[in-house]
C-alpha cells in the first residue's frame, strides 16, 4: 500500500529527499526502521548523555493542526550545553541572538525519519573567537545521529 504524503493536501512544498542531506545551515540523516516516537526518544537520550538540556520542545503537527488537516509529524527540539554557552557568550555577548540550538525531527516521505541538526559553525557569528567552539558544538550534535536508531539501520 502507496503511503500519501499529507502534506499536499494543503498545498505544503514536497521535498525531494534523494538529494544530498546536508544543507547550508544543517546536518541531516534519513532512518526507516523505527518509529517515529522511538527516534525522538533516542535522540533526546543522546543529547542528554551529551549534556545538552533540552529548554524547549515544538510538536509543529500539534501546533499546526487547526491550519492543516494533516501534516507529518514533525518535533523541533531547542538545546542548549551551559558550559558551551557560557564559552560563547564570554566571547562574544551577542552570540546570545544564536542560542540555543536547534535539532529537528520529522517524518518525510514513505515513512522514513529525518533528523537535522543546526550547522553551528555556519549559523553563528563569523566571529574568529566562535569558530573553535562552533565547529565543536557541531560535531557534538552530529554524534547523536548515529544514535538515533539501532546500528546498521540507517537509509
Amino acid at each position: 500500500m502507496e503511503r500519501k504524503n499529507p502534506a499536499k493536501k494543503k498545498g505544503m512544498k514536497n521535498q525531494n529527499y534523494t538529494e544530498s542531506q546536508h544543507t547550508a545551515f544543517c546536518i541531516s540523516q534519513r532512518y526507516g526502521s523505527q518509529p517515529f516516537s522511538e527516534i525522538l526518544d533516542n535522540i533526546k537520550g543522546a543529547l542528554k548523555r551529551r549534556e545538552f538540556d533540552i529548554l524547549f520542545e515544538l510538536n509543529l503537527k500539534d501546533y499546526l493542526k487547526n491550519h492543516l488537516k494533516d501534516m507529518p509529524s514533525q518535533v523541533i527540539l531547542s538545546v542548549c550545553n551551559p558550559e558551551t554557552a557560557f564559552s560563547a557568550l564570554s566571547k562574544d555577548p551577542q552570540t546570545g541572538i544564536f542560542l540555543p540550538c536547534s535539532v529537528t525531527v520529522k517524518e518525510i516521505e514513505q515513512g522514513n525519519i529525518k533528523v537535522s541538526i543546526e550547522d553551528t559553525g555556519i549559523t553563528w557569528s563569523p566571529s574568529k573567537e566562535l569558530t573553535q567552539i562552533a565547529r565543536k558544538t557541531t560535531e557534538t550534535l552530529k554524534g547523536i545521529l548515529p544514535e538515533a536508531e539501532q546500528p546498521g539501520m540507517k537509509l
